[in-house]
């Protein structure tokens, strides 16, 4: 099956790791996979996964809109698959969902079959009222045109559905599929970071923007002073956290899992909007109990009572927080439940085949 997949940037973080993933993986099954991805944006930092996976740049995609720059997109996207002449698009994120779907739609003879991943939703967290309501629209229109629809998560799929995005018969979930990696001798990273051994620590992994709630970080630190908490990761805004952050907050700037994890004896997520969060499945493969809100498809990775604990508010932030830091027994419980769980629901082969049945249903519709 030759395939393109499209997205806006490949900015590092989680989504650009789902894109690594399942690239490697389709063509490990033998697929032929081109990548289409625009530019980052000033205040961030390309994975290196497009170079490694020799992705095609169209100049004029990007996060931000521009009606000139945008239709120039679409023209580029839209050459690029009358000449490559695939049998099925994959479009990624909101943007590149217009976009590439646009593009696709405008072939009027022997076009593509059309999927769409939703790698969490645009609902809630991210505009106000009126500018939600033109997602909507835009969604409902261009999931008409789309053979199937992919979820990274039961709960996003249900939202979608609620505000008449797709229907179940269209909808596919699929869960990441994150590959173990080795995990360090604790001692030895906390070395490195200038930790000493016997404190508490707490990691939080993410892409900083607003919707990430940095913030709250910021606040459980000044909390737990005793604590120390360490943020992995660079974005908007950045120099402002730092210079209200307390000192027991080390910022790691952009790191890998192997060290984050294997440093930490919690793993934090604070976000007001997820999917199923990449950073929490790392966070299970080193057996680390969670705290984390419960938004989106969270849910669907950390067990509430059992792997972790599911907060909705910033209080409850605090005594879950407190119950973990001041419990080995727990620590060690729910991060061996974690780690059970993780290996078997987000392994990369379940991933790699849910996608393989996703297009082959969506080849199936298409020709329908």
């Amino acid at each position: 099956m030759r395939i393109i997949q499209v997205i806006a940037r490949v900015n590092r973080g989680g989504t650009a790791r789902w894109i690594k993933e399942l690239i490697v993986g389709l063509r490990a099954n033998g697929d032929e996979v081109f990548l289409v991805a625009g530019n980052i944006q000033a205040d961030e930092l390309e994975d290196p996964c497009f170079l490694e996976l020799n992705g095609h740049r169209i100049e004029s995609l990007g996060r931000s809109i521009s009606l000139i720059s945008d239709i120039k997109a679409l023209i580029e996207i839209r050459s690029f698959i009358i000449e490559t002449k695939p049998d099925l698009i994959n479009t990624h994120t909101a943007k590149a969902g217009v976009i590439g779907r646009l593009a696709v739609v405008t072939i009027l003879r022997n076009r593509p079959a059309l999927v769409h991943t939703y790698h969490g939703h645009l609902l809630y967290g991210y505009f106000p009222e009126w500018k939600t309501k033109i997602f909507v629209l835009i969604e409902r229109f261009l999931a008409q045109f789309t053979n199937v629809l992919i979820a990274a998560g039961d709960r996003v799929k249900r939202d979608l559905i609620a505000v008449g995005i797709g229907d179940d018969e269209k909808f596919q979930v699929l869960r990441p599929g994150v590959q173990d990696f080795n995990h360090l001798e604790k001692g030895a990273v906390r070395a490195t970071l200038n930790i000493p051994e016997k404190k508490i620590v707490v990691g939080w992994l993410a892409r900083i923007a607003r919707i990430k709630r940095l913030d709250r970080v910021i606040e459980l630190g000044q909390n737990f002073p005793e604590v120390i908490f360490l943020i992995g990761g660079e974005g908007e805004g950045l120099d402002e956290f730092k210079s209200v952050a307390s000192q027991n907050i080390y910022f790691l700037g952009w790191t890998n899992p192997e060290t984050i994890w294997s440093a930490s004896d919690i793993a934090l997520l604070t976000s007001d909007n997820e999917a199923q969060p990449i950073a929490l499945i790392e966070a299970g493969y080193s057996s680390l109990p969670i705290v984390a809100q419960n938004v989106g498809s969270v849910s669907e990775v950390v067990e509430n009572g059992k792997t972790g604990y599911l907060v909705s508010n910033f209080s409850e932030s605090v005594v879950a927080l407190d119950k973990l830091i001041n419990s080995d027994e727990l620590r060690q419980k729910f991060g061996a439940a974690g780690r059970d769980s993780i290996l078997h629901r987000f392994s990369p082969d379940q991933f790699i085949s849910g996608h393989s049945l996703a297009y082959i249903k969506a080849l199936k519709d298409m020709k329908s």
